[in-house]
């Protein structure tokens, strides 16, 4: 890029932000039960800090000891036991150059049950959230009144641990988000009604968070540019929202959705397109004069200096892809664009770990969430690793050893590295994916590995490398079921790699991942398509929210979806199953996918007496990225002697 704006300072408030990139605020789980800050949570927001990143806002906070918790193992702020933690995080922010930010929140009609057990959720109305489907208590005047304190106190405790300011949430459905949607706010009172009588609450909260803390703290609001539910909040109101309330910010962090759209809009998964909500930041920044405007959701560097070259927006935040790659900043700056790791939206990691109540993870960046556990340094006794497999798992294991200083030989036997994430990353939705194969081939090139394509490994060649360890990453294939007319069956790869030989009517055996997008990608290109699945939904394997997308995306691509169907028989011209008898389904081309299994025999021909052996990745077995990255880091460390 010839002229960078994303590296280019900016005056937000009464602070000068080094550049125009922050960290968008994602829930990591690295809390105590109580809300309290962890050594990991430091670590984890600081090496973000590290990595050149102008601004941290900090995840999701709650604001009272009531029913303002929307997660289990959130971060809070209700109580004055809660700031020396905090200070140690704003400490861990500030001291590696970046501006502490905190962001205050109330789950409202979202709280998940397990948050406060017991506890009822409340909103502006008796109007459940879709997605939750809890039964909210409309809130007495009073107690509305007792939040919007309760929000001042929790900003001055942010400001008395040593934060620069703090972002208030009116985003994604949240209790301010309640209020200011039509869609919840049924109230005819102060508090709802008209426009301006929903923005009542926030106002308040801005107005006692200036009383309490001062126009010299930072105070910005994250805001829903649309809803995308009928009824609910249009850009038109956010733009009018924006207006009514910028005197009182020092920038607004335009977001989108709520739970009820969060898989397809809120936390976009890599089915849908990247940079998809930069026009509603830009319909904000349009017309707001007095306050900053942040963009967010979905962008990489590229997207966000095209959203700054085009004024949509003052500042870009990550989230996803910051926790794929902590140095975005600094690689930017130093003009090292191949050296960024990039988010694949796979929400392994991120979000399955948000759902399960886990700390967080990420399936490109086995680092995340374990910095310090992670953190490389080379070893005093380098030895010789021979990694046999040039995958996914095999490629990290030998970045990650060459990383801690041993000497590393890589022996593969096709004539391209990548292994299956070649196929699965040959769709034009998952080109973020094959950014990250590309990735891993670069880190290889500027590495020390001894990389040696078109080469079989036997027990011989290996033994005769003289290794004193060995990770075996030789991954998987594809199951071949005993299924009548099998033969008459081309694989889900030379589906992918080879459309051209897909033809007429098209039967996709297995409704897994490979499956559905194999389908998908059929589909998105015209092919008339059918999956046949004997479990009772398709894509089970993928986490909640990419399950949801990717259903969308079937059905806008007409693939046709029969559950609950075993297949008998494969002939030509047609397909038999049976579901509640005996039905034939007419195609012309027929793809078996179902999955894969992990290649034990080669496993075992490969194992050397006497020799430190790992089996990582799919040749454990047939499973996802995020497997391969984790177990790769794990061998390394192994062999270094870190884990006994």
């Amino acid at each position: 890029m010839s002229t960078c704006k994303l590296m280019e300072p900016i005056q937000v408030g009464s602070y000068t932000f080094k550049n125009r990139i922050v960290m968008a605020p994602m829930e990591t789980r690295l809390c105590t039960p109580i809300g309290d800050t962890t050594q990991q949570m430091c670590d984890y927001y600081a090496e973000r800090a590290k990595g050149g990143t102008a601004a941290i806002i900090v995840e999701n906070t709650f604001v009272d000891s009531k029913a303002s918790r929307s997660s289990i193992s959130s971060s809070g702020l209700n109580t004055d036991h809660l700031i020396a933690g905090k200070y140690y995080l704003a400490q861990a922010i500030k001291e590696n150059g970046a501006v502490a930010i905190l962001q205050l929140s109330h789950g409202g009609i979202q709280a998940s049950p397990a948050a406060v057990p017991g506890m009822e959720c409340v909103g502006p109305s008796a109007k459940p959230s879709g997605f939750v489907g809890r039964m909210p208590r409309a809130l007495e005047v009073e107690e509305i009144q007792e939040i919007e304190d309760a929000f001042a106190a929790a900003a001055f405790r942010a400001k008395c641990a040593g934060f620069d300011g703090v972002e208030i949430h009116g985003a994604h459905g949240y209790l301010i988000c309640s209020f200011l949607s039509p869609y919840t706010n049924l109230r005819d009172d102060e508090y709802g009604g008209t426009r301006e009588k929903r923005v009542t609450f926030l106002n308040n909260i801005l107005r006692k968070v200036r009383e309490k803390c001062g126009y010299e703290f930072l105070v910005g609001l994250r805001i829903s540019g649309h809803e995308y539910v009928d009824g609910g909040l249009t850009s038109e109101d956010t733009c009018a929202i924006a207006l009514m309330v910028e005197d009182q910010v020092d920038y607004i962090h335009v977001s989108v959705g709520n739970y009820e759209t969060m898989a397809n809009w809120m936390i976009s998964p890599m089915y849908r397109p990247e940079g998809a909500i930069v026009n509603l930041a830009s319909a904000i920044k349009k017309v707001v004069t007095k306050t900053k405007v942040i963009a967010v959701n979905a962008l990489n560097p590229e997207l966000g200096e095209k959203a700054l070259q085009n004024d949509d927006c003052d500042l870009v935040a990550f989230g996803r892809p910051l926790i794929a790659d902590p140095y975005i900043a600094n690689k930017v700056k130093e003009g090292r664009y191949e050296d960024i790791r990039p988010c694949m939206r796979g929400h392994e990691g991120c979000i399955t770990s948000f759902f399960a109540g886990h700390p967080i993870r990420c399936e490109v960046n086995a680092q995340a969430g374990r910095e310090r556990e992670f953190k490389p340094y080379k070893v005093a006794e380098p030895k010789h690793i021979v990694v046999v497999g040039g995958g996914m798992a095999g490629m990290e294991a030998a970045r990650v050893a060459d990383l801690h200083g041993h000497k590393v030989t890589l022996l593969e036997a096709a004539n391209e590295l990548g292994g299956h994430f070649i196929e699965a990353t040959e769709p034009r939705f998952k080109t973020a994916a094959r950014g990250v194969l590309e990735w891993e081939k670069t880190q290889l090139k500027k590495s020390n590995v001894d990389v040696r394509m078109n080469t079989k490994a036997t027990k011989g060649n290996v033994e005769a490398l003289h290794p004193d360890a060995l990770i075996i990453a030789v991954g998987s294939e594809y199951i071949v079921p005993n299924i009548l007319g099998i033969e008459n069956t081309i694989t889900a790869k030379e589906a992918i790699m080879n459309p051209e030989a897909v033809t007429g009517k098209v039967a996709i055996v297995g409704g897994g991942l490979v499956g559905t997008e194999t389908a998908l990608m059929l589909g998105q290109a015209g092919k008339d398509v059918t999956i046949v699945e004997m479990r009772h939904a398709v894509a089970l394997e993928d986490e909640p929210l990419s399950q949801i997308a990717l259903n969308t995306e079937l059905a806008a691509a007409n693939v046709k979806i029969l559950v609950n169907s075993k297949v008998k028989e494969i002939a030509k011209g047609k397909l038999v199953y049976e579901n509640d008898g005996v039905h034939e389904l007419e195609c012309d081309t027929v793809v078996a996918a179902l999955g894969l299994k992990a290649r034990t025999n080669v496993v075992d021909e490969l194992k050397l007496d006497g020799v430190e052996t790992h089996v990582i990745g799919d040749a454990v077995r047939g499973r996802k990225l995020a497997n391969c990255t984790s177990e790769a880091w794990l061998a390394v460390k192994r062999i270094n002697g870190d884990y006994r």
